[in-house]
């Protein structure tokens, strides 16, 4: 089947939507179909986009620029993309999580599939997406998270459920016997700690550095954001010698990174962007690499993690019960070590790309 792939994601850039839509790409080439992802270009540089992600060069990434303006810039780059899909060989399936370039793209005649990853807040949004949601092109609707779907509902109450379908993220699991050895950092006797993931309000690195100040002989990694937000925090560590910011490091060499860590944490606070609704890919990068978990816990986390199956859940704001969490991952290998591999098998078994990627496909029909 030949695909486009509509993600409004900028390639190669720091944000985990890039992340996502290279990695789709992939498993969808890797099910046999022939993909064609439409993308912005970003505000980083790389020898190679696919290298950038650890990705394999097997679909073609085709870009589009965005002029600098709110509302003009996503007008153009839409009439671009739906210029651009026109124009080339006629796709058997339009796949897209951003809405704008299909409202311009469902004229076409193709069937498609539109993947949510946001609330329709704003009014312009809900009527742009009620009209995607009874175009008759429209094959599925899929939601990142149960919750995200039930708020689809309340707002789009005709929606048809039969259309509807469920997909958290996902990953892709670590083959550790291709990794060079894991990159050091922090002293070798100490117990390594990490997070991955941007540094917005909300995502919890104070939360880390005050864990930070209760463990001194447990090292503390941030890896992540943009050089600005890294050196705002660095001069906001006030004399803690064992958090250490690392600054963004590509997807690619990530595996490198994570080999030396010995538990990984994903402290969301209420204020996190979208906590209602979230599926944090980091989540599923953090098992897939058979990491120990310690998570806020929120209702929609619940519907990844699993009690003291696949992590430890503590309130999100108490450091307190952060600090004991890793105490008692540091002093309990077995605890740590069945932690890790329950969150490993349940990626292989259920949140792989590939799994993904069939599961959003599955029963699609074509012209």
């Amino acid at each position: 089947m030949r695909i486009a792939y509509l993600s409004g994601a900028y390639i190669p850039s720091r944000g985990a939507n890039g992340m996502h839509v290279m990695g789709m790409c992939q498993a969808m080439a890797q099910l046999g179909h022939d993909v064609t992802l439409y993308a912005r270009p970003g505000e980083l540089e790389a020898e190679s986009d696919f290298d950038f992600y650890g990705v394999k060069p097997i679909f073609t990434l085709s870009k589009q620029a965005r002029p600098q303006l709110r509302v003009w810039g996503a007008l153009v780059n839409a009439l671009r993309t739906r210029r651009a899909v026109a124009q080339g060989a006629k796709p058997d399936l339009i796949y897209a999580r951003e809405a704008w370039a299909l409202s311009l793209a469902a004229d076409l005649g193709i069937p498609f599939v539109f993947e949510s990853h946001w609330h329709p807040s704003s009014a312009i949004q809900r009527v742009a997406e009620a009209r995607l949601l009874r175009h008759p092109s429209l094959s599925r609707v899929v939601f990142i998270s149960e919750a995200l779907r039930q708020i689809y509902f309340n707002v789009f109450p005709r929606l048809d459920p039969e259309k509807t379908l469920v997909a958290h993220d996902a990953a892709d699991l670590a083959n550790y016997s291709t990794e060079s050895d894991a990159i050091e950092f922090g002293r070798r006797s100490a117990f390594q700690v990490g997070y991955v993931g941007s540094l917005h309000v909300g995502c919890g690195v104070d939360l880390i550095a005050e864990t930070a100040e209760l463990l001194p002989e447990v090292d503390f990694h941030v890896i992540g954001g943009h050089p600005k937000e890294v050196g705002d925090w660095s001069k906001l560590k006030s004399g803690t010698n064992n958090l250490y910011f690392h600054g963004f490091i590509p997807p690619g060499r990530l595996p490198h990174v994570y080999k030396g860590l010995n538990a990984v944490l994903a402290p969301y606070q209420a204020n996190t962007a979208h906590i209602e609704w979230i599926s944090p890919m980091k989540l599923f990068e953090y098992m897939a690499h058979r990491k120990a978990i310690i998570c806020s816990d929120f209702p929609v986390l619940r519907e990844i993690i699993e009690q003291r199956v696949t992590g430890i859940l503590v309130q999100a704001d108490c450091p307190e019960e952060w600090s004991q969490a890793i105490e008692d991952l540091r002093d309990d290998t077995e605890i740590r070590e069945r932690l890790a591999g329950a969150g490993h098998q349940l990626v292989k078994r259920n949140f792989t790309w590939q799994n993904r990627a069939r599961r959003v496909l599955d029963g699609i029909p074509c012209k």
